[in-house]
């Protein structure tokens, strides 16, 4: 039998300590991210995420490789003279995520529900507000201050963000650290770790603040599986003017 590595804690509240003795969210060797922590000590870099559009994942990323440094992501616009990373996706997928952790209440395959455009209009309400916020990011700092990152590009592998990363932070990020990070926050393991140790919104883990059915699938396209297809038109006419100025096909 296969010892379990995964302990739960709970703190206080719906606050949880979730550790996973078979692999830590922090690399051992410090040469490896010394450099780019000391490069960004007194100003690190600020994380603001479209909800359900892969925040979560991209602030543990970069909390990795500055070593526990990076705040938990906002969901509002802010102003700062550090770098910004904004995470975004598909608008409709955030939708149909956002509406499927709120009141679908499911996460495995065999428990889906099929939504309306009625059923998640309120959430794609929300989630259209938030375009607006990641524009005012995107009209308001220069290239050179904020970065756009695309979950499409890169939640299945984080070589394209950290290759962008690099460029934009002005660091290196190692090959082993570029491993480090694949192992620790690969969905088959954050699901595992994270998202199926706790109820949905039972509570979340106090480090990297993943909850309870945190991950369905975590896959592109999702919302074409949970909407009914007479009403994907009217979603897409709903988001088209983002849709558009994000680069996503209608």
């Amino acid at each position: 039998m296969m010892k379990n590595t995964i302990t739960k804690t709970k703190l206080t509240g719906r606050k949880y300590h979730i550790n996973d003795t078979s692999q830590g969210n922090f690399v051992e060797d410090k040469t490896l991210i010394n450099d780019i922590v000391e490069k960004y000590k007194d100003n690190f870099p600020r994380v603001y995420g479209v909800p359900r559009s892969g925040s979560t994942l991209l602030r543990n990323i970069l909390n990795t490789i500055f070593d526990g440094n990076i705040k938990v992501q906002k969901h509002d616009y802010f102003t700062t003279d550090t770098k910004v990373i904004c995470s975004y996706r598909d608008f409709r997928d955030s939708t149909i995520s956002q509406w499927r952790i709120q009141k679908a209440g499911f996460d495995t395959e065999k428990n889906a529900k099929i939504a309306t455009f009625g059923n998640i209009e309120y959430n794609a309400g929300r989630i259209k507000n938030q375009a607006g916020t990641l524009k005012q990011f995107k009209d308001t700092y220069s290239s050179n201050q904020v970065y756009f990152a695309r979950y499409e590009n890169y939640h299945d592998n984080f070589n394209n963000l950290c290759d962008d990363l690099e460029e934009f932070l002005d660091i290196e990020i190692k090959s082993q650290l570029r491993n480090f990070l694949q192992n620790a926050w690969n969905k088959e393991r954050v699901k595992k770790v994270y998202s199926d140790s706790l109820g949905a919104f039972v509570g979340y883990d106090e480090q990297t603040e993943n909850h309870g059915q945190h991950i369905y699938k975590g896959k592109v396209g999702t919302w074409k599986e949970l909407l009914r297809e007479e009403d994907h038109k009217t979603l897409n006419e709903f988001f088209q003017k983002e849709l558009l100025e994000w680069g996503y096909k209608i």
